[in-house]
C-alpha cells in the first residue's frame, strides 16, 4: 500500500491520546456499578465464567451440565475458550465477577485501537489521520451498537493485529515473523461466528494484495524467507484454529443450524434505510426510542462521527495528489463489498452466495457486513484527514465548524438536551474558538480530537449501546436464586437436579453457571436438534420456544424425565403461564414463583419393561406421556445399528439393576450396577454421540431411549458402569455420518 510520510509525532504520544480517547468513552464500564448490555451479560459472561471455572477447578470445560440438560460446550462455536487472551484474563483471578469480564473485553478494543493505529502510520497517515481511523474503528458504527456481541467484538479486536503482523513479516520475512503472524491469525479463527469468515476473506485479500506487491521488489534469498516464513504462519495459523473449528464443525451438524434455508437470513438483513444512521445517528428516531423504531437501530447503527464524515471528502484530494490511490481502491471496494453484504436478501447477491460460498448455509445475519463496511471507513477516514491541511487556519476552521455544526444539529434534533449534551456544545463552541490559535498541526489534532470524542459520547457511548444495570449481581443476590442453590441436593455423587423456566428474566437462562444450577433451558442460537425435537428448547428467554408434542400441560412428561424438581415462573411479559396441577408452590420472590415438582423422575433408572418402536416411527404422545417409567421405557432407535443392538438386547435384559451412583463431574459419571440377570440402566441423560458408556473398562453401546435419553443393558453380577465424554468422538460421529 501506499505511504504518504513518516509523521513526526511519535506513536508514544499519539498511543496515549488514543488511550485516553479509550478511557473516556469507556469511563461508565470501566468505573463499575454498569456493564455492557444484553447478550454480554445474559450469555457470554456466565459462559466464558463456566469456562474459566471448571478449568481452575481442574475440570475440562467439555460439557456444560447447567443448560439445556447438558450442552456440547466444546463444540460452541461462540463458546470462546480458545479464545487466548479473554480466557488468560478470566483466569487471573479466583472468581472473574463480571466488571472483571467488561475490563478484559474492552481491553481488547483498546489492544485492537493500538494496533489499528500502527497499521495506519505505516499506510502513511499522519497523526490526525492514524488517530481518526482508530478511533471510527475502536467506536464507530457498529464496533460501538453491538458491543454485546462478545464474540464478534473480540474477533474484530484481532482484525488490525493481524494487519501489523502481516506488514512486519512483509517487511521482513523470516519464520519469526511468520510464526508471530499465525499466532496472530490463530487467535482470530478460533472465534467461528460469520463475521469470523468476512474478516478472513478480507485479511486473505489484503494478504495477496499486499504481498504481490512487496514480492516484486524482494531478491532470492528474500523470497525463499518468504515463501518458508509463509509456510510456518500457515501451520501455526492452523494449529491455533483447527481444533475448534473442527469440534464447532461437529457440533454444527448435530445442532439446530446444519443447515438454514436463505429466507432466515431476511431478518438479519439490512435495507436502504440503515444508510440514513450513517449521517444522523437518531433516524427514525432509534436512539431515542430503540424498542419502537421502524428498523434495528443495533444492527443499522452506521454512524462514524461528523469529522470522520468530513474527512471522507478529503479522499478526492488525496486521490488527485496521486496519493494513497491504491488505498483509496482497494477500501472502496472493500467498503461496496461489506454494504452490499448487509443489505442481504434485500439484494441477489447475497442469495447467489448463498448457493456457493461454503459455510454461509449456516448463519443467519447478514448485517454482520457492517464491520466490514465499518472497517473500510476506518481506512478511507484516515486517509482523508491526513490530507486536511493543519497548517492553514482556515481550512482547518473550517473544517471544525462544519463538524462542530453537523454535531449541534443532531443534538438539537434529537430533542430533550441533557447535560451531556449541553456539554458535547460547549466542547464543539471551544473547539472551533481554538482552530484559529491552534498554530501546530499537533495542538490542532488534539483539538480535533476531543471534537470526535464529544460526538461519540453523544451518541456512540451515550449508554443505549454500550451500558446496562448489572443484571448478573441482582440475580447472584435474588433471594430465589438462594433457595434454590440450598433447595436442590448437589452435596451428592450425582449432579443436581435441574430447574424449568417460564417467563423468566433472560440472566436466568445462562445464570446457572454462576451459581451451579441446571436447567433446561439457555441462552444460545445453537442447540443441539434432537433436544428440539423433544422438548420446548428456546434460544433465550425473549424468544418462543420450539413446539413438543411430549412436554405439554399438564403432566410436562419430559420435564419429569429430566429430573426437573423446580419450575421458576416471573412476570416477564406474555401469555400466562401456569404450573402443572401436581406441582406444589414453595415460594414467592419478588416476580418469581417457584414450584416443586414431587414427580421428577430419579437421574439414573432401573424399569425392566421395554417399549421398541421402528426406526424413525413416531412415538404416540398420549401413550408416551401415560407411561410409568420407573418400570417402562421406550427404545427409540437412533439408526440401524441401534435398532438392530437394541432388538437382540430386548430379548435378553429382563432383570432388575441395583444402581449406585459412585462419582460425577459435567463430563463423566462412574455408577456400580448389581444384578441377578442382565438389565437397564436409564439416564436421565441427553443421548450425545460425544458420550460413550464403558462397563469394567470396555466399550459397550449406548441406546436411545425415551426420545432422547440414554439406556445401556448391563450383565448380571457386580460391574463399574462408567460414562465418559469426548470431544474427539463427537468429531468421529460427523466424519463417519459425512
Amino acid at each position: 500500500m501506499d505511504a504518504v510520510h513518516q509523521d513526526p509525532i511519535p506513536y508514544r504520544r499519539q498511543f496515549l491520546v488514543l488511550c485516553a480517547v479509550w478511557l473516556v468513552l469507556n469511563f461508565v464500564v470501566l468505573k463499575g456499578g454498569r456493564v455492557l448490555p444484553w447478550d454480554a451479560i445474559n450469555e457470554f459472561y456466565p459462559t466464558v465464567y463456566f469456562n474459566a471455572h471448571s478449568l481452575r477447578s481442574g475440570l475440562a470445560p467439555w460439557w456444560n451440565p447447567y443448560i439445556y440438560s447438558g450442552y456440547a460446550q466444546i463444540g460452541d462455536p461462540q463458546g470462546m475458550l480458545f479464545s487466548p487472551l479473554l480466557m488468560t484474563w478470566m483466569l487471573l483471578p479466583a472468581q472473574p465477577g463480571v466488571v472483571w469480564f467488561c475490563w478484559g473485553v474492552l481491553l481488547h478494543m483498546l489492544m485492537a485501537g493500538a494496533a489499528m493505529l500502527e497499521v495506519l502510520r505505516r499506510h502513511g497517515a499522519n497523526a490526525l489521520g492514524a488517530l481518526v481511523g482508530a478511533t471510527v474503528f475502536m467506536g464507530g458504527g457498529v464496533a460501538a451498537s453491538r458491543l454485546e456481541h462478545i464474540s464478534i467484538v473480540i474477533a474484530y479486536a484481532y482484525v488490525p493485529v493481524v494487519l501489523l503482523a502481516l506488514r512486519y513479516f512483509l517487511s521482513r520475512p523470516g519464520a519469526l515473523r511468520g510464526a508471530l503472524l499465525g499466532l496472530a491469525a490463530g487467535a482470530l479463527v478460533v472465534h467461528l461466528v460469520q463475521a469470523t469468515y468476512l474478516f478472513v476473506l478480507m485479511l486473505v485479500a489484503y494478504a495477496c494484495v499486499a504481498a504481490i506487491r512487496y514480492w516484486r521488489s524482494y531478491d532470492s534469498q528474500q523470497r525463499m524467507r518468504f515463501l518458508g516464513g509463509g509456510v510456518v504462519a500457515l501451520l501455526v495459523a492452523v494449529a491455533c484454529g483447527l481444533p475448534q473449528l473442527l469440534f464447532s464443525w461437529a457440533a454444527m451438524g448435530l445442532s439446530n443450524r446444519s443447515m438454514m434455508p436463505l429466507s432466515v437470513a431476511a431478518p438479519g438483513s439490512l435495507d436502504l434505510r440503515s444508510f440514513l444512521f450513517l449521517f444522523y445517528p437518531n433516524a427514525f428516531d432509534g436512539l431515542r426510542n430503540l424498542l419502537d423504531a421502524p428498523i434495528d437501530p443495533v444492527q443499522s447503527f452506521l454512524y462514524i462521527g461528523t469529522l470522520p464524515l468530513l474527512a471522507l471528502g478529503f479522499v478526492v484530494r488525496a486521490w488527485h495528489r496521486g496519493r494513497n490511490q491504491r488505498s483509496i481502491a482497494c477500501f472502496s471496494v472493500l467498503a461496496l463489498a461489506g454494504a452490499l453484504y448487509m443489505l442481504g436478501t434485500h439484494t441477489p447477491l447475497y442469495g447467489w452466495l448463498y448457493t456457493w460460498l461454503p459455510g454461509l448455509v449456516h448463519f443467519r445475519r447478514p448485517s454482520d457486513g457492517a464491520y466490514v463496511f465499518n472497517i473500510a471507513l476506518a481506512f478511507l477516514a484516515a486517509v482523508g484527514a491526513s490530507h486536511i491541511d493543519l497548517a492553514s487556519w482556515k481550512e482547518r476552521l473550517i473544517v471544525a465548524s462544519l463538524a462542530s455544526a453537523w454535531l449541534v444539529a443532531s443534538l438539537v434534533a434529537m430533542g430533550h438536551v441533557r447535560t451531556g449534551q449541553i456539554v458535547a456544545i460547549l466542547v464543539a463552541m471551544l473547539v472551533v474558538w481554538n482552530m484559529r490559535h491552534a498554530d501546530m498541526p499537533w495542538r490542532a489534532t488534539l483539538w480535533l480530537m476531543l471534537l470526535v470524542v464529544a460526538d461519540y459520547r453523544s451518541f456512540n457511548f451515550n449508554g443505549r449501546f454500550n451500558v446496562s444495570s448489572n443484571e448478573t449481581a441482582r440475580y447472584l443476590s435474588d433471594p430465589a436464586v438462594h433457595y434454590l442453590k440450598q433447595a436442590l441436593d448437589t452435596s451428592g455423587p450425582l449432579q443436581g437436579e435441574r430447574i424449568a423456566t417460564e417467563k423468566i428474566a433472560p440472566i436466568w437462562d445462562n445464570g446457572g453457571m454462576l451459581t451451579g444450577i441446571a436447567s433446561t433451558q439457555g441462552y444460545n442460537p445453537l442447540r443441539h436438534a434432537l433436544y428440539e425435537t423433544w422438548y420446548p428448547a428456546r434460544e433465550n428467554a425473549m424468544a418462543a420456544g420450539s413446539p413438543s408434542l411430549y412436554n405439554g400441560m399438564p403432566e410436562r412428561r419430559m420435564d419429569d424425565l429430566l429430573g426437573v424438581r423446580y419450575l421458576a415462573i416471573g412476570g416477564m411479559p406474555g401469555a400466562p403461564v401456569e404450573a402443572p396441577p401436581d406441582y406444589r408452590k414453595v415460594g414467592e420472590f419478588d416476580d418469581i414463583v417457584l414450584w416443586r415438582n414431587d414427580s421428577a423422575y430419579p437421574r439414573f433408572m432401573n424399569p425392566t419393561q421395554v417399549r421398541l418402536v421402528g426406526l424413525n416411527e413416531p412415538v404416540d404422545p398420549a401413550e408416551f406421556t401415560r407411561t410409568d417409567f420407573n418400570t417402562v421405557f421406550w427404545l427409540t432407535p437412533r439408526d440401524e445399528t441401534d435398532q438392530a443392538t437394541a432388538r437382540t438386547s430386548v430379548s435378553r435384559c429382563t432383570g432388575a439393576v441395583q444402581i449406585k451412583a459412585m462419582s460425577s463431574t459435567p463430563t463423566r459419571t462412574e455408577l456400580r450396577t448389581e444384578a441377578n440377570s442382565p438389565g437397564w440402566v436409564v439416564a436421565g441423560e441427553l443421548d450425545h454421540p460425544g458420550w460413550e458408556a464403558r462397563l469394567d473398562g470396555e466399550q459397550v453401546p449406548i441406546h436411545r431411549a425415551n426420545g432422547m435419553f440414554r439406556a445401556v443393558c448391563v450383565p448380571k453380577g457386580q460391574h463399574r458402569l462408567t460414562f465418559a465424554f469426548s470431544p474427539w468422538r463427537m468429531v468421529s460421529h460427523a466424519i463417519a455420518n459425512r
